[in-house]
């Protein structure tokens, strides 16, 4: 791709741009801590992965909320003094000197691909006619107006993108998802070996050379880390070979063969009997043939000449026969080539000088804009995990008690992915499901690399829709990640299942804005949540995406 094609994505922001707007979030003190803590975990998965993909717009906007929602917020919420509060907020805290690291890193390149695109927007401008400047630097579609508030699709000099639509590239979405999880999993595996052979290593380090391993730091990426794993097989390798004796039993004697000499022929003694049994043991190998070949230097006598021949002599040296002309090499072939003759060998081109191909990464457009123009990135939802829910929650329903799971993930190339269905511990009535342990189910996410992008219930009792205790719970997952959605299962009713997203506006600011306390309410405002399902919606069920089960409640 030309890199000055500014098409392939919408105007860049500044730093200061997505500065600005990373703060634009809604802060409520009146969402638990858990919620808050759970979404700077979700933000900080988000801010990691579009590092490693290379889309470093959305990186520096997420990592830098991130950094404003744990130093400025966090610490002065009403439950921050709690012990489950401190207890969460410690490695939240801890990460932030390396997050601020990498908005250092990142903020040179933001400025530069900012300054190439006002450049080359200035000289294409300077080259067009009057009557069409408007439209280079305005347009008036939606779609541009929507996109040029994505950081996501934002042009990019360093790491250019093919910014295609989900919704005509589902099968593909899924299959990069599936590839990359496939990916982080292997990695994962490879660096888990990594540390058991390291920690092996200081075990036997004194009497092996386990012990020469290096250990492997914490931050290694994933080139450095195979470079590493590569370089310690290499050194294994050379130290096995140099400590192998001769006697060993897989050693191989070299390739070199030596003819054995051949002797005169000595006349054979009938009276010795000769064995034609092979002796014991291996056969020796035959006498080494001297280096040098002995050649007799004693003066040979020669028989008397007569004068015929000394006179053709003598005609032989005065006159020698003419030297023949040399030959063209090309009119000389071999009878035996394995070079490829001039009329059949093929011309080499012109070395020509080309300029780096940089390669491109794939960015799938939002699915949905929310009403105030926010875009919303698709989610893709394994289509049995409903269910696969509801034969777990099944005894909860026969006793008429709601049941609650987390729907956790990934996102890859500007597109989430649920893969994992967990269920956390806890405290279930007929109306309501309230989730206990909370630190539990957070270490299971960091473990596994993984963040909530919603979740799922039953009700046994009722109808399928959100009850205001539902949207209170769903402005904690969607305040800091709009794409989170609810799936309400009504197996007694129809509809029997619904997936839903608060609006925004007026769902999500007036549910943020509700100060009563009942756990069940009416609210003055209507339309507060719609349908998320597609085609309408920005959820589309995939039935090849696998998804895994963890049950963390006691007993399960």
């Amino acid at each position: 791709m030309n890199v000055t094609d500014l098409s392939m994505g919408s105007r860049p922001m500044s730093a200061k741009e997505l500065t600005d707007k990373a703060k634009e979030f809604h802060w409520n003190p009146r969402i638990g801590f858990k919620y808050w803590a759970r979404a700077a975990e979700t933000i900080h998965h988000e801010g990691q992965v579009y590092l490693r993909e290379g889309n470093i717009p959305k990186a520096y906007l997420v990592l830098f909320r991130y950094s404003t929602l744990v130093l400025e917020y966090l610490a002065k919420h009403p439950e921050a003094k709690e012990p489950e509060s401190k207890k969460a907020i410690k490695p939240l805290q801890r990460r932030i000197p390396r997050v601020i690291e990498q908005l250092e890193t990142l903020r040179p390149e933001i400025d530069d691909t900012y300054d190439r695109w006002m450049k080359i927007t200035a000289a294409q401008r300077e080259t067009l006619p009057r009557d069409r400047e408007r439209p280079l630097s305005a347009t008036s579609s939606a779609y541009a107006k929507h996109a040029a508030n994505d950081p996501a699709l934002s042009w990019s000099y360093a790491s250019p993108a093919s910014i295609l639509d989900v919704q005509d590239h589902q099968d593909l979405a899924v299959d990069l998802a599936k590839r990359e999880m496939r990916r982080r999993r292997r990695t994962a595996g490879r660096e888990e070996e990594t540390y058991g052979r390291r920690d092996a290593g200081h075990r036997e380090g004194r009497d092996g050379e386990v012990g020469s391993i290096r250990s492997v730091p914490q931050n290694m990426d994933d080139d450095e880390l195979r470079w590493q794993m590569e370089a310690t097989r290499r050194q294994l390798d050379r130290s096995d070979n140099h400590t192998r004796g001769y006697d060993d039993e897989e050693y191989t004697q070299p390739s070199t063969y030596y003819y054995p000499s051949i002797s005169k022929s000595s006349p054979m003694e009938y009276g010795r009997p000769v064995s034609r049994e092979r002796p014991d043991g291996p056969r020796p190998l035959p006498p080494r043939p001297p280096k040098e070949r002995r050649v007799d230097r004693s003066p040979i006598e020669c028989p008397p000449r007569s004068d015929k021949d000394i006179y053709f002599e003598r005609e032989l040296h005065a006159h020698p026969p003419p030297r023949p002309g040399k030959e063209a090499l090309a009119q000389i072939t071999p009878l035996y080539s394995d070079r490829p003759s001039e009329e059949t060998a093929p011309v080499i081109p012109p070395k020509e000088t080309a300029e780096p191909v940089t390669e491109k990464r794939v960015t799938f457009r939002p699915a949905a804009y929310l009403e105030n123009g926010d875009p919303i990135r698709p989610v893709f939802l394994p289509s049995t995990l409903r269910q696969r829910f509801l034969k777990l929650a099944a005894d909860n329903t026969r006793r008429g008690l709601e049941m609650c799971g987390m729907l956790c993930g990934t996102t890859v190339n500007n597109a989430l992915f649920i893969s994992h269905l967990v269920i956390p511990e806890q405290r279930c009535t007929p109306d309501t499901c309230e989730t206990e342990n909370e630190s539990v189910m957070l270490d299971y996410c960091i473990t596994n690399d993984l963040l909530v992008i919603g979740w799922i219930h039953t009700h046994p009792t009722q109808t399928c829709f959100m009850s205001s205790r539902d949207l209170h719970t769903q402005a904690g997952y969607q305040v800091m990640m709009p794409e989170s959605i609810a799936i309400v299962c009504a197996p007694q009713y129809e509809p029997s299942w619904g997936i839903f997203r608060l609006t925004n506006p007026p769902g999500l600011p007036h549910i943020l804005s509700c100060q009563r306390t009942e756990t069940f309410h009416q609210h003055s405002v209507d339309n507060l949540y719609v349908e998320a399902g597609s085609p309408l919606g920005h959820v589309y069920e995939s039935k090849t995406l696998e998804f895994e089960v963890c049950d963390l409640r006691p007993g399960h």
